[in-house]
């Protein structure tokens, strides 16, 4: 409709209708698409699971305790299985076990034929013994060869016939010093058995074998207290006189030989013995009740099975006292004191007394060490010759050694050892030592088990006793397992 020229105008609830029909339809679009809208919102916005592993919930999550007693009881069975490897290991290693060596050298002895003792005819040194038959002046094992300390001679003395194991009448050569075979079997926990058995090839003679067989060990080790720190030793075993006896054999000592002293403290010793290590190991403390002394057994005086009833005491005390903690390091500072007494070697009745009294030194760390002994002591002997009970008066005498491992494969040996001795038997014989050794030595270890040693012996005689030369070399290769 067109009034005065101009459009008419539609009524405004036309519009409205419209429009109110229009949001009618928008709202029902909106209605049915808001639940596909909404579920795809979800489905984005949730992480995919491991189709291996349940959905967890609320109600099936353990609680903290629960997890924590699944791991203790995962660590106990862990544990358990670890005990049971170990004692499975321990049943498999052997009880029983060996070590030893073979110890092979050379020597050469440097004057008086290798014998370390001049005879003194007429007593012309010493007059004040024409009582004795015979009178020798120096040092009947002034010339050891090897760890044994066996001599390359011990000469033809007059009115009597040893067994002289070496006897190279002065000459140089090789040697088999040695073969020592050392088993060990654990027989429980505190209880150890241990030998030693040396063999020793040397000349025969008259269709006989020279070689022999020595067991110088054979003992059963008690370990009483859970610690460790105290033994009971039954058996032929290990004297506790100073220190020397502790580097007895080829594959402990430093060096070849030992000192002049060692004859009277590293002979092993048939009893019982106990040992201690009290205070944090600082003070050690040792005893033993045995047939006789510590003497060795090629010397004058050893006697393995007693003929008499009396029994000898050893002992001995020491301080250890750990320095190396001012250093840094493991070094250890030991003093000590040794003491025995009791019937005479080889004597059938306890009338005479045997002793010896000695103090001990030693410093030691892993490279070196120093080591010194001062020991004295006396019997009275038999005056009947024929008993074969020796006399001794041994003054004053000892050693001092500095072994140095200057390099992993390289050390040195210096020794300076005295012995004052007089031994005598009944009236038939007296030997007079007045005895100066100076010894200097060299090693090379190629591995643990490979050890080269060389040494060089020098005596010198003091006191009166004419001076002559009975000087040793001698070498050494020990291989040890």
């Amino acid at each position: 409709m067109i009034a005065n020229g101009k459009p008419a105008r539609r009524p405004p609830t036309r519009y409205l209708e419209r429009g109110k029909r229009a949001w009618q339809v928008l709202a029902a679009v909106s209605l049915l698409a808001s639940p596909a809208l909404a579920a795809r919102a979800f489905a984005q916005d949730e992480k995919p699971e491991a189709p291996s592993l349940p959905e967890a919930t609320d109600d099936q999550a353990p609680p903290a305790t629960d997890q924590f007693a699944t791991m203790e009881q995962e660590i106990a069975e862990l544990k358990e299985r670890m005990a049971q490897s170990e004692q499975e290991r321990l049943k498999s290693v052997s009880a029983l076990s060996f070590n030893g060596y073979v110890d092979f050298g050379y020597f050469a002895p440097i004057g008086n034929g290798g014998v370390g003792w001049i005879r003194d005819a007429g007593n012309v040194v010493f007059p004040q013994y024409k009582s004795y038959s015979w009178t020798f002046l120096g040092d009947l094992l002034a010339t050891p060869v090897n760890s044994r300390d066996e001599v390359a001679s011990l000469g033809n003395a007059p009115g009597i016939t040893r067994f002289d194991s070496i006897n190279s009448s002065g000459a140089g050569g090789f040697v088999v010093n040695e073969i020592n075979l050392r088993p060990r079997y654990q027989l429980s926990d505190n209880a150890i058995m241990r030998a030693s058995v040396n063999f020793i090839p040397r000349t025969g003679s008259d269709f006989a074998l020279g070689d022999f067989i020595e067991a110088d060990l054979a003992e059963l080790e008690y370990l009483p207290t859970k610690d460790g720190k105290t033994s009971i030793f039954i058996g032929k075993m290990m004297p506790i006189f100073g220190i020397e006896y502790k580097e007895r054999k080829s594959d402990q000592r430093f060096g070849i030989t030992p000192s002049l002293i060692d004859r009277y403290t590293t002979g092993s010793q048939l009893g019982v013995k106990v040992r201690s290590k009290l205070l944090d190991d600082w003070l050690i403390l040792a005893g033993a009740v045995t047939n006789g002394s510590s003497t060795t057994e090629q010397f004058h005086f050893y006697s393995e099975i007693d003929q008499n009833w009396g029994k000898t005491l050893n002992g001995r005390a020491a301080i250890s006292i750990p320095v190396g903690h001012l250093f840094r390091n493991d070094d250890k500072l030991e003093i000590g004191v040794s003491g025995e007494w009791g019937p005479q070697d080889r004597a059938t009745d306890n009338a005479g007394k045997m002793w010896f009294a000695g103090l001990d030194l030693q410093y030691l760390n892993a490279n070196f060490s120093f080591k010194a002994q001062l020991i004295k002591g006396g019997s009275p002997g038999e005056p009947d010759a024929a008993q074969g009970v020796y006399g001794l008066q041994l003054h004053p005498s000892g050693y001092a050694e500095v072994d140095w491992q200057v390099l992993p494969q390289f050390g040195f040996i210096l020794r300076s050892a005295l012995r004052d001795a007089i031994v005598t038997l009944g009236t038939d014989r007296i030997y007079i030592t007045k005895e100066i050794q100076y010894t200097v030595g060299a090693r090379v270890v190629f591995n643990p088990h490979i050890v080269a040693k060389v040494e060089y012996l020098h005596n010198q005689e003091y006191g009166g006793i004419p001076s002559f030369l009975d000087d040793i070399f001698t070498s050494s290769l020990v291989l040890a397992f």
